[in-house]
């Protein structure tokens, strides 16, 4: 009968660790209070804001004599906002460079989103620079014309066969005269003097711009902001567990173990199953956290959790990005540092290896240390 009863606790207390190591997440606090007569467990939780509330809400449980219910769970949000200040280039094609032909093609402002920033930017305008696109080669002619006047006859001896504009020598292309005096012959007017107008030509060619690029440059400050993480206080009320009756639960299970020696050796090996189990979740537990100190003054973010033993005291965390933050904070728990007093515990990062001595007893330890600028950054 006595071992019976012992077989009914040993695999409540089982199925109990084993509700509580399959816990979702894990708490960040846990404080058990009595307040105005209400025993409760609060349990806090800092997470990631796309971690579903719904799955820290646990079924009803046994703790120290009191059987806790789930009662409601509070939310708060962790905000951020982070600016920075951006320059784009825009390049457009033009086919004048005057500046306010390329003006119009540039809007006096910009949309800015990569994603995680997003904002909007000015135009520079002391940032534009146009330069040519190319070049064509364009064919034409050069004209000049000129009077000669005076002669006393049209003779194209006259007439010069060149001439000189602009540094280039321009020829005789057509000759025009022009009576501009008579004499009386007898009693006829006849020509006594002319002038001539003398064309000139030649032709010519240049290079000229087929088009014009201008780049610009719009600036302006761009805002990152949402929730970093949520805190959720999740509350139980409890009650006092209700004592069982032994000798009607005794007989049941008496009752079964007679009528089929099966039932007895499936219990134990049900039974043997669940400790196993339960005392590998236990053992596995983490029990050292690392901290980087948060936004407001003795706040501090857990980044991460590691299981350690007694054997190996030491951590890498390496493979942590901590290049924003210099201070870290390493918090050893109490059956773990019970078993390090007087031991040196090590802390491997990118760069080096922080050791100290473990110095705390029936408390959790906590030690915190600054990396140095150049071990940060990974420089020599």
């Amino acid at each position: 009968m006595k071992h019976i009863r012992h077989l009914a606790l040993c695999l409540l207390l089982a199925l109990s660790l084993m509700t509580s190591a399959f816990a979702a997440e894990v708490p960040d606090t846990l404080v058990v209070e009595n307040l105005n007569g209400q025993q409760r467990m609060i349990k806090t939780y800092v997470l990631p804001p796309d971690v579903d509330p719904e799955a820290l809400k646990e079924p009803s449980f046994d703790y120290d004599g009191f059987t806790y219910t789930w009662a409601y769970t509070t939310k708060e949000e962790q905000p951020y906002l982070d600016t920075k200040t951006v320059t784009q280039t825009v390049t457009v094609e033009s086919s004048s460079k005057d500046l306010s032909d390329i003006l119009a093609l540039l809007s006096p402002s910009l949309a800015y989103d990569d994603g995680e920033y997003a904002g909007e930017l000015a135009l520079d305008h002391t940032t534009l620079s146009t330069e040519v696109s190319g070049y064509t080669t364009k064919y034409g002619s050069v004209t000049e014309t000129k009077v000669i006047g005076n002669l006393d006859r049209n003779d194209m001896s006259y007439v010069p066969a060149t001439t000189v504009k602009n540094g280039r020598t321009l020829s005789l292309s057509n000759v025009e005269w022009q009576v501009t005096g008579t004499a009386l012959v007898g009693e006829a007017l006849v020509p006594s003097q002319y002038q001539a107008v003398a064309t000139y030509s030649a032709s010519t060619s240049w290079k000229a711009a087929t088009g014009y690029v201008t780049t610009a440059e719009y600036r302006g400050e761009v805002v990152s902001e949402g929730i970093e993480s949520v805190t959720y206080t999740v509350v139980y009320t409890g009650e006092p567990i209700k004592a069982i009756e032994p000798e009607r639960h005794s007989s049941v299970l008496s009752s079964a173990v007679s009528s089929s020696p099966l039932f007895a050796v499936g219990a134990f090996m049900m039974l043997a199953l669940l400790i196993g189990l339960a005392v590998l979740l236990f053992m596995r537990r983490r029990n050292v956290c690392v901290y980087v100190p948060g936004v407001r003054a003795r706040d501090y973010k857990l980044v991460a959790k590691y299981r350690v033993e007694s054997e190996r005291p030491e951590i890498d965390i390496s493979d942590l990005d901590l290049a924003s933050s210099h201070t870290v904070a390493v918090e050893i728990k109490r059956s773990l540092a019970k078993k390090l007093i007087g031991k040196t515990f090590s802390v491997r990062y990118e760069g080096g290896v922080h050791t100290y001595e473990i110095a705390q007893d029936g408390h959790d330890d906590w030690h915190e240390f600054e990396f140095k600028e150049e071990t940060l950054c990974g420089e020599d």
